[in-house]
This record gives structure tokens, sequence and C-alpha cells, in this order.
């Protein structure tokens, strides 16, 4: 990217003379006219590279084709991510009418999404590096209409089945690609505003789902969750075949390589990256499997702050199947329970002020001292007591051990909830991304491979697990379960340094990337 490079050298005219060029290449003025035309140079060892005032760099674009570009991504997400969600409650009914019992149903609409959904983190993000950003949005905006009618329209469940897979798979890509993407774009000063922003409004995507699952399905059926899903996804392909661009630095810069090419000859010209292709098996199965697993089973801190964030995530996935059973006897109906998801959704809401604190705090502090990247896990300091006080609150304010309190007060706790899940998983995200440099790709792919199974996992014992123990218990043992890491976060704070210098992977990233380069989401450096 633009601030993380090097400028390289321009390339000296004595230093390739008409005289040494090869055979049918163009007198070097034109060579070198042809690259000022597009803002480029030229180093003595035939590498281009951008200028650094390239208008045709995303981060030098306009505002406002950023921001169009920016809400083209969030939009594809944030449906998919209340698809994913709201697309769980159809299998009541479902159920019904394929004549199998309700565990059936959930793993076809929640674990079959779960499974393509950490399949989908694996094998798409070397195809972003090998064919640039917008080729595999585009293609995710084409599958997802496509899931939508196999799940509405098929009837079977088999149906179900495939199409659930799919969309799992699908929505994966703009979950793990995006962050690349916006790092693409925006400047190190505001990537962490639009990160943010990014994790709210999935987010927020992904609480609001049950609520329109709910009201969909006990209106026109569940079928017509996907009908409209098909619909919404077809007008969205359209909206990102307009208005989306290619934002991946190094595949512009490859486009602009082959025109200059056309006009040097034999003259060989290369980019830094020039790497970027698809990998053969063996390369995958290193880089995409077995270097996610290492780091996420050795490095203490991932393995940590990953577990906490994937378990937060995924209890909006678990509350889908048990608020019902949780707010039953407050009066709520088989549609109004879904309404608690509001409640869920303005905790998310609740840390827009802690983020604006957080970027204030970290803009003065980075006046008297260089960040390191313990100091930008502030939401994991907020997000974890607050996760496990929200599931505390929710555990013994209710039916049917705890009688006389107002329902708002469980609600409370699960707006405790959602407004945890949102700091960890920006916390993680951040840190991710600060500490692992070059291996950001595969910390990124260990957290989102873990994240899609309990997703897909934890609805299929929330009935069971709530009916058969009681709301009391069963909330006690999630709020026990988030206790656990309670005292994690500061550990971090504190030793969190020592421990990162003291793992392979992030003292290797620190010593091949000392000054906390910004990468994409798939750690690697764009030109």
């Amino acid at each position: 990217m633009i601030d993380s490079e090097k400028p390289t050298k321009p390339l000296a005219t004595s230093n390739l003379s008409e005289a040494s060029l090869p055979i049918g290449v163009d007198s070097i003025s034109n060579i070198l006219q042809k690259l000022d035309d597009l803002g480029l140079q030229l180093s003595d060892d035939h590498i281009v590279d951008w200028l650094p005032k390239n208008q045709n760099h995303p981060r030098n674009w306009p505002l406002k084709r950023k921001l169009a570009n920016t809400a083209c991504i969030f939009l594809l997400d944030t449906f998919g991510a209340l698809l994913e969600s709201g697309g769980l409650v159809a299998a009541t009914q479902a159920a019904t009418e394929y004549g199998i019992s309700q565990n059936q149903s959930l793993i076809a609409f929640s674990l079959m999404y779960g499974i393509g959904g950490a399949l989908g983190s694996i094998i798409f993000p070397p195809y972003s590096e090998a064919f640039g950003r917008k080729p595999i949005l585009i293609f995710a905006a084409l599958m997802l209409p496509l899931s939508c009618m196999i799940t509405g329209l098929v009837p079977s469940i088999a149906g179900v089945y495939i199409g659930r897979f799919i969309m799992g798979a699908t929505i994966s890509i703009p979950s793990t690609i995006n962050v690349g993407s916006l790092e693409d774009m925006w400047e190190p000063a505001t990537q962490g505003h639009a990160i943010y922003a990014w994790v709210l409004s999935a987010g927020l995507g992904a609480a609001l789902g049950p609520i329109y699952g709910t009201y969909v399905t006990s209106v026109l059926g569940w079928r017509w969750l996907y009908h409209i899903g098909s619909i919404v996804s077809v007008c969205i392909l359209g909206i990102l075949l307009l208005g989306i661009s290619e934002t991946r630095p190094s595949k512009l810069l490859g486009n602009h390589l082959i025109a200059v090419q056309s006009c040097a000859g034999t003259l060989k010209l290369r980019t830094k990256t020039a790497d970027d292709h698809v990998p053969d098996f063996h390369t995958f199965c290193q880089s995409a499997i077995i270097q996610p697993a290492k780091i996420f089973f050795q490095e203490p801190i991932i393995l940590t702050m990953a577990t906490l964030s994937a378990i937060a995530f995924s209890l909006l996935f678990l509350f889908t199947e048990s608020l019902d059973i949780v707010f039953k006897p407050y009066g709520f109906s088989q549609t109004s329970y879904s309404l608690a998801f509001i409640a869920y959704a303005i905790g998310m809401i609740f840390g827009i002020p802690v983020r604006l604190v957080e970027f204030f705090h970290l803009k003065k502090r980075a006046e008297t001292k260089e960040l390191e990247p313990e100091d930008k896990i502030i939401g994991f300091a907020t997000g974890a007591p607050a996760l496990a006080a929200g599931l505390w609150l929710m555990a013994w304010t209710t039916p049917p051990l705890v009688h006389g309190i107002d329902w708002v007060v469980p609600m409370i706790g699960l707006a405790g909830a959602g407004f945890a899940a949102n700091e960890i998983e920006y916390a993680l995200g951040n840190y991710l991304a600060d500490t692992y440099t070059v291996y950001a790709s595969s910390a990124f792919a260990a957290y989102s491979t873990l994240r899609a199974l309990l997703s897909g996992i934890f609805p299929l014992f929330a009935d069971r697990m709530y009916n058969g123990l009681g709301s009391n218990v069963a909330g006690s043992i999630l709020a026990g379960v988030a206790t656990l890491w309670l005292i994690s976060p500061y550990v971090f704070m504190k030793y969190g340094k020592a421990l990162r210098e003291k793992g392979k992977f992030a003292k290797f990233s620190l010593e091949t990337d000392p000054n906390h380069q910004a990468l994409d989401v798939l750690g690697r450096q764009d030109c």
C-alpha cells in the first residue's frame, strides 16, 4: 500500500539507454512518458510502482468514490448477515412441512450454513489475491440469490441442505475480504473508523435477522424468507455491478503493467507483487489450512481472543432458538419474542461512544509514544466484562427460579451481550492485523472458521439446553464460561508484549515488518 512501501527509486535514463534496449522496445523516453501518463515509476531493476499521488490508487480516490465503494461492500455483507440469522427461523415450519424433527431441520438450516461458511473462509481468500476484490465480490452477489432460490424453491429438505451450504460459503466472501478492501481504500488514520463501521453494520444485520425471519415466516410462510432474499439479492447484484470498483492496488497496478509492457517489447517489467496467482494444491494446503491451525494453537493470545470472540458472536444464533423460552413467561408470543433482538442491536450501538473515546485516546497517545498492538484492545477489556455481566443478569432475572422482575431487566443483559460481541470482534480484528502482519491471512482464517462452525453448532443444542435445564441454569452455564475470560484482556494489556515477542509467528512478523505496516486481510503488502 502506498504508505507502507518505500518509494521506488525512479529509473535514470542513463541506466537504460536506447542503445542497450532489446530489439522491439520503444525509446526509453516513450516508455517513461507512458509510465508518467499512468502515474507510475520504474526502478533500476525494472519494477513498476505507483507514484505517491497517483489518483488511480484507491487510497487517492475522491471521497465520494471511496464512500460509494464502501457502501456497496457493506450492503452485501449486512444483508448476508441478516439472511444468516433470519434464515434459522424457518427451521420450525420446514420441519413440520417435511415431517422431520426440529433438530434435523436445524442441521439443514444452521449447521450446513456454518460448514459452508467455514470452508469458504479457507478457500476464497487466495482467489481474491489472484483475481482481485471486485470479481470475487460480484461472484458472491451472484451466488447469493441463487442459494436463496435453491433453498426456497426446491420441494425437499435436500434443497435446504444445498442452498444453505452455498449461502454460508457465499457470505464468507465479504466477511473475509472486506477488511482488505477497506484497507485498500482508507488511510491508516481513518481505517479504524471504516473497519468499525463495517463490523457494526454486519452485526446489526445479524441482530435484526431474527425479527425479519420471525415476522415474514408468521405472515407469509418460511419459503418467503428466501423468495424475498432472492429479490433483494438480485437488486444488490445490480448495485454492485454498477457501483463497485476494483480496490486491490496490486491488481490495478498489474493492469497498468500490461499497458506499459506492450510498448516495452522484450524488456520484462514486473511489479513487487508479481506472485499474485492461483496457488497450487500444496501451497494452498500449507497457507490456508496448516498455517492457520498452527497459529491458532501455538499463539496463546490468538487462541484466547479468537475463542471468546467466536463464542460471543455465536451466542446470537443460540438466542435465536432460546429467547422464546426465556421470555415466554412474560407473555411474549411466538413472534413478539423476536423483538428482544432490538435490545441486542441497541447494545451494539452503545459501542459507538466507546469507540469514539478510544479513537480520541489513541490519537493523543500516539503523539507521545509509538502505539503497540496492546494499546488497541480496549474493546476486549470492555467487552469481556460486559459479556459476563450481561449473561449473569439474563440468567438470574428471569423465571422459572426468579419472579417479580420486569422483562426490561433481562433485556438490559441481552444488550450487554450485543455490546460485547461487537467490542470483542473489533478489538480482535485490530489486534490480528497489527500483531501478525505477514501472517494476518492465517490468523483471520482461523478465527473466521471457528466463528462459522460455532454459529452453526450453537442452535442445535439451544432448545434442549434451555428446556431441559431451565433458563436460569442454562444461562448460568453461558455466563460461567464468559466469566473464565474476564482476566484475560488485562493480562494481555500488561504482559501481551512479552507474550507476543515470544510467539513464533508474532516474533517473525515483527522482524519482517518492524514498522507495523498496514496489510490487507490476506496478510500481503500491496503496492
